[in-house]
């Protein structure tokens, strides 16, 4: 499992359409992601994280979680 992504991170409001970035820097899992852009709830990026292990076995991807009204979206690649 590669611990060092690139992510990118997008929301969509209930109702909505499409997914906005919002966010987007890179993440050392274990510890907070260095990011610009709009902050991301910590309940958003505990859920994330959880999720993490079985998504980082591939090189990149998509992990989405939902939070009231608006679904998160972090998408990453793994980084050297």
């Amino acid at each position: 499992m590669n611990r060092n992504l690139r992510v990118v991170f997008s929301r969509k409001e209930s109702g909505g359409e499409e997914y906005v970035e919002v966010a987007r820097g890179s993440w050392t899992l274990g510890r907070e992601p260095e990011l610009t852009g709009e902050p991301i709830p910590p309940e958003v990026l505990k859920g994330i994280e959880k999720q993490t292990p079985a998504a980082c076995a591939h090189p990149k991807g998509t992990i989405t979680y939902a939070r009231a009204e608006v679904l998160y979206a972090m998408d990453f690649e793994g980084i050297e």
